[in-house]
């Protein structure tokens, strides 16, 4: 743990009930021993047993809940002023970017690097599972006793898709109807991202969480995630991106989530750390 309320934290979070996929709890262990060696972390309990019961149009809610529950009170008591999670489902993002938005008294900006948008609510969602959901519900909308365990409230101006292509309709109306700003991964790849930066700038940007789905991806070149989706950033793009965010702004929050092995263990974990070598992300150093 921390040595005091001040230092950043290292959160330990291999939520899977999201994804109802137990392989990303198995891929979040995998990554744990490559990070760990280097600083420590705060575990959140996950339970493995493979048995999830759907409530309120969410697959494994009551695990998502106590889960969520556990990592607020441990964000709480430690009070941190940077937090890099190690996933997991991104249904992990709920405590640590609605506390360190608050933190900031709302003022932070959110880069969400994934091939989908996060965006259904448990009425729209085609699946029920949660890692389709948590940015809407850190937007404000989505099961009401999720939502009143976030810190704060994230709104639209606050959030940057970057490398999304794959949205459900209900999604796409709500990035539409909210003006969600977006960035393709085709303008990443074609090195575009002055775009990005100068959008940044323009609204006052500065403390940033980076969310990092790995099927943001192109999965021609990490093929370990649990929604394969074509078209997607090319890694040398994704390295280059994520260091001009971090020399142009204060990265405060970052992530590392999605990780699913494909074929060998021991092949996809070797995979795993090139790429962090290459991208390098804040908060994530030393490899």
């Amino acid at each position: 743990m921390p040595e005091s309320l001040s230092e950043s934290l290292n959160l330990f979070f291999p939520q899977w009930q999201g994804a109802a996929r137990l392989e990303l709890y198995e891929g979040a262990k995998l990554l744990y021993p490559l990070l760990s060696d280097r600083r420590s972390f705060t575990k959140i309990s996950t339970p493995q047993t493979y048995s999830l019961a759907a409530a309120a149009d969410i697959v494994g809610y009551s695990q998502i809940h106590a889960q969520l529950l556990e990592a607020v009170q441990v964000i709480q008591t430690l009070q941190p002023e940077r937090i890099f999670t190690l996933g997991g489902d991104c249904g992990v993002e709920i405590a640590p970017v609605s506390w360190l938005n608050q933190q900031h008294a709302g003022a932070l900006t959110v880069i969400w690097l994934d091939a989908h948008g996060d965006l259904n609510t448990p009425a729209s969602s085609p699946s029920g599972h949660f890692h389709g959901m948590p940015l809407r519900l850190l937007l404000g909308e989505g099961n009401a006793d999720l939502a009143q365990l976030a810190f704060s409230t994230l709104q639209a101006e606050q959030v940057f898709l970057v490398g999304a292509r794959e949205f459900d309709l209900p999604e796409s109306h709500f990035i539409k109807q909210q003006r969600l700003s977006t960035f393709s991964a085709v303008a990443v790849n074609d090195r575009l991202s002055d775009e990005l930066l100068s959008a940044l700038q323009r609204r006052g940007a500065d403390k940033l969480y980076i969310h990092l789905d790995l099927d943001v991806i192109e999965p021609s070149e990490f093929p370990h995630v649990a929604c394969l989706t074509p078209g997607g950033v090319q890694i040398d793009a994704l390295a280059e991106l994520v260091a001009q965010l971090h020399h142009n702004f204060d990265v405060v929050g970052c992530s590392l989530l999605e990780f699913l092995p494909s074929g060998s263990h021991a092949l996809a974990t070797s995979d795993a750390l090139r790429l962090l070598k290459q991208v390098n992300l804040p908060l994530l150093t030393g490899l």
